[in-house]
């Protein structure tokens, strides 16, 4: 197999040799960028395609046209470096097909979503397929990839191989807490610390094969200059030293949040701190609807500093079991609460069911990106139980553009929680400032009440 190889030019790396023998039926290729992984992949297939054995490839993205510019693409320039006859394959653009004429092998494309939408494809035709290639496979869900593992099967081969490619991911993404256990790397930061930073161990499973690679696993393919601007990713002296870059795209170490995460610095507090704050509570809304939950946030807020806690997390909620909910869970039906104002028919059905502050939240032009700047101007907590808040906390972030920086469009995920608590705050906010314009056009010197406690045990605040 080895010497087929090189007698048609696939150079495979030596890291890559075990899939070649690996009885695993999934792949994990992952790690820091320009380790050569989409490269392999689609040198890989081109491989298998020309073998007499039979062969049906998938190309899969979670965007059904991201491939167009990537593994199809990749593949015909793989293609066109062998010394295969290229008149022996047969390449539909549109479909982005591929087939090899000469043993009827082929390979097709598929997407998880039609389009950037939410839209799902229905990724039928699996039956028959050996391989699959899913490329930044952490952009998929976990149930999107369970289903499509339960729609290949073959009895063509006896081992089917779904291949991952992806970069590190979060902590807390599925690829992560189903695959792989995290220990520090024994780094310190300059208070001593250690980095929020993690090294991945696979967990034991004869089922996955895993490998880790980065740029210097392909260095001998990499120019001195790209391989010095890695490096000085890591120099804090230097003009482009980047330290989560450095650790998550260089040495594809696994970090704390998601890449372009909004909200840092947040800090926890116990539900009993939280309880005793002598600040009275008002709560954020986030409407829910089929797989999507409702957030309900109790927010305390003093001294440019917002308390938050988890009060609800659940989907599938009607109006009539939310408002149940909420009483058990101690929401007062006197409770100031602010709800997302695109849900009319949802608040005036909470009102109708006794809440009757309810209100809707303040929307105006730009609202998201003006919300997440009044609450990143502010000091948060949030309570230590309040799971789903901190998982949010760590995954909400902004899109990255086409070099994965940052942009100022924040992605429409992992934001319920966020957004309930979002609403409360700037809803709240705009209330007040209102109130202060109202009392200074009728030269009315009425001054709010302050807390009793404002100055005994909470003078840290």
């Amino acid at each position: 197999m080895i010497m087929q190889v090189v007698e048609h030019k696939h150079h495979f790396s030596h890291l890559y040799k075990p899939v070649f023998t690996t009885k695993a039926r999934y792949i994990h290729i992952w790690g820091g960028r320009a380790a050569g992984r989409s490269h392999f992949g689609t040198s890989y297939f081109l491989f298998q395609i020309t073998q007499p054995g039979y062969f049906r490839g998938v190309f899969l993205r979670h965007v059904f046209s991201d491939i167009r510019d990537s593994l199809f693409a990749d593949f015909k320039d793989r293609l066109e470096e062998s010394d295969f006859n290229g008149a022996d394959f047969e390449i539909n653009e549109s479909k982005m097909t591929i087939l090899y004429k000469p043993t009827g092998n082929t390979i097709i494309s598929k997407g998880f979503r039609k389009s950037s939408g939410n839209r799902s494809a229905k990724l039928k035709s699996l039956a028959g397929i050996t391989h699959v290639l899913i490329e930044e496979a952490d952009e998929n869900t976990e149930g999107d990839v369970n289903k499509l593992d339960d729609s290949i099967r073959t009895d063509k081969i006896e081992n089917i191989q779904v291949i991952f490619l992806y970069n590190p991911p979060s902590k807390n993404h599925w690829l992560i807490k189903r695959f792989y256990n995290l220990v520090d790397t024994g780094i310190l930061d300059e208070t001593g610390k250690p980095i929020p930073y993690y090294r991945a161990i696979p967990k034991t499973n004869p089922d996955v094969l895993v490998i880790h690679s980065t740029y210097r696993d392909n260095i001998r393919n990499l120019n001195e200059k790209t391989i010095k601007k890695y490096q000085s990713y890591g120099d804090p002296e230097s003009i482009f030293y980047n330290e989560e870059m450095y650790y998550v795209d260089v040495c594809g170490l696994v970090p704390e949040g998601a890449r372009g995460r909004i909200y840092r610095g947040w800090k926890p507090v116990s539900l009993e701190f939280f309880r005793n704050l002598p600040y009275p509570s008002y709560y954020g809304i986030d409407f829910g609807y089929s797989d999507d939950p409702v957030a309900v946030i109790e927010i305390k807020s003093h001294n440019k500093r917002n308390f938050w806690h988890e009060v609800v997390y659940e989907p599938g909620l009607t109006n009539p079991a939310l408002a149940d909910l909420m009483r058990v869970r101690g929401v007062p039906l006197g409770a100031d609460i602010y709800a997302d104002s695109a849900e009319p028919k949802s608040i005036q059905e909470l009102k109708d069911l006794g809440f009757y502050r309810i209100k809707e939240a303040d929307k105006g032009p730009d609202s998201v990106l003006f919300g997440i700047k009044q609450v990143s101007a502010m000091e948060n907590y949030i309570t230590e139980g309040s799971a789903n808040l901190w998982s949010e906390n760590e995954e909400y972030k902004w899109k990255l553009d086409q070099n994965g920086e940052p942009t100022n469009e924040p992605v429409d995920k992992n934001n319920h929680a966020k957004d309930a608590g979002r609403y409360a705050i700037t809803t709240k906010k705009q209330l007040k400032r209102k109130k202060k314009i109202k009392v200074a056009k009728t030269s009315d010197s009425v001054e709010a009440p302050k807390a009793s406690a404002d100055k005994s045990k909470l003078d840290w605040l």
